[in-house]
């Protein structure tokens, strides 16, 4: 990586039944020692050249291919209790984590992420080539990728919201698990299609397979809640326990 990244471009327009606001992250800054780590490699000194090789490839590819995109769009609370949230429109969503998360929001910004289709294309060609090792190099690349996206993103809402006097919680996202006390619960992945519609269905940058999953494969949708920064009464003086995000599997 030479000199230094750009400034991320932010377009927004003002949010409307089929208009979210749009945020487009930099270029991401992969390091291939990430990429080793998430591969097992404990003692990258060990490492045999020709994978170092392949792996500093596979982050500058992967980085070159990657096209991050956001879509979001503030949506006012009705309430979050009892395991259920609502959104007002007929949109609601079921997880036990809402209680305790968005308990003092009073909006939450859903969002769809990706960094395109280029790089799901670029995995597959390697492997019909018979490539795997590059392919799943520049797979755990593309994935590096998101998790870059998604930190912009954040800074970027972050501070969008503290200009309001406001934060925003932790992100929560269909497919995970959650450890709520001594009880796991999970967000459905088939209230994908409801998070989609609630940010107006259109002009998104990933759609939405049959399964419920992602396309691109490589992208990532969920909210984050905005709360006063001055918690209410009943909060004061009360740490909030710890959450425990489980990846779903």
């Amino acid at each position: 990586m030479t000199g230094p990244m750009p400034d991320p471009v932010v377009r927004v327009r003002k949010p409307g039944p089929e208009s979210p606001a749009h945020f487009i992250p930099s270029a991401p800054c992969i390091r291939v020692e990430r990429i080793l780590r998430i591969q097992g490699y404990s003692d990258l000194e060990r490492v045999r050249p020709a994978i170092l090789t392949a792996a500093a490839a596979m982050a500058e590819e992967g980085r070159q291919l990657s096209r991050p995109a956001v879509a979001y769009r503030r949506l006012p609370v009705v309430y979050a209790r009892d395991g259920e949230l609502d959104l007002g429109g007929g949109f609601k969503f079921h997880c036990k984590v809402f209680d305790r998360t968005l308990r003092d929001c009073t909006e939450v910004v859903p969002f769809v992420l990706t960094v395109g289709q280029e790089l799901d294309a670029r995995v597959i060609e390697l492997v019909n080539a018979g490539e795997l090792l590059e392919a799943l190099l520049l797979e755990t690349t593309g994935w590096l990728c998101i998790e870059d996206a998604t930190r912009q993103f954040k800074v970027h809402l972050r501070d969008e919201t503290l200009a309001r006097g406001c934060r925003i919680t932790s992100r929560l996202g269909p497919g995970y698990s959650y450890k709520v006390g001594d009880a796991t619960c999970i967000w459905s992945l088939e209230e994908q299609p409801t998070l989609f519609a609630a940010l107006g269905g259109t002009d998104l940058p990933a759609s939405l397979m049959s399964s419920c999953a992602m396309q691109p494969k490589m992208s990532r949708s969920g909210l984050f809640g905005v709360a006063p920064l001055s918690p209410k009464p009943h909060m004061a003086g009360h740490a909030a326990a710890p959450l425990h995000v489980v990846p779903a599997t």
